[in-house]
């Protein structure tokens, strides 16, 4: 019996194999379509118009930041609040807020105080009116008392709240209160916005 041939399964190429395998290969050339150059300027002026915005959500969304560091945006913020129907209150800004040198004095006996508090605005567009901390130390400096004073408390009567403390203006506040048993040898003023 005759043994059969197998072919083995990794053959060598033949020389007429390779010539077959590598052909020339030629792409032609895509005709530029005019709606593909439609949709680049269409999708560039719709991510411009995102951005836009996304830059007035954040202006508003920080509103009273961008009132603070640009004052003439103010009136911009006020026109769009009076069309969406709301109101637009001063910016709550500790920083542009100084206490100046403040007196707290006896009137009236020894319990009966009057305590005055020179408020001043450093920045260019009004802020909202702060409240303010009372301290007051016994002769141990140990807290007496510990009041709180909202803006109703303190501002001159007519001052229209809502309206907050004018641009680069001074306010001394003048508030009489009765220290009750406790006699005050010191006092402590600190501002903050609740």
């Amino acid at each position: 019996m005759h043994a059969a041939s197998v072919p083995p399964l990794f053959a060598e190429p033949r020389e007429s194999d390779e010539h077959e395998r590598h052909f020339a290969v030629t792409r032609e050339a895509r005709a530029k379509s005019p709606g593909r150059a439609i949709g680049y300027i269409l999708g560039g002026i719709v991510a411009i118009a995102l951005v836009v915005v996304l830059i007035a959500q954040l202006a508003w969304w920080r509103r009273e930041a961008v009132m603070v560091y640009w004052p003439d945006s103010q009136p911009l913020f006020a026109r769009v609040c009076a069309k969406l129907g709301c109101q637009l209150s001063p910016p709550r800004d500790i920083d542009g807020l100084q206490v100046e040198a403040s007196d707290l004095r006896q009137v009236d006996g020894p319990h009966r105080l009057e305590l005055r508090v020179p408020l001043r605005n450093r920045y260019g567009v009004a802020l909202a009116y702060p409240a303010i901390e009372l301290t007051l130390f016994d002769d141990k400096n140990n807290v007496a008392i510990r009041r709180i004073l909202w803006p109703q408390d303190y501002v001159p009567p007519g001052t229209a709240i809502a309206a907050g403390l004018p641009a680069h203006a001074t306010q001394t506040m003048i508030v009489r209160l009765d220290s009750g048993n406790a006699i005050a040898t010191n006092f402590r003023v600190q501002i903050f916005y609740p």
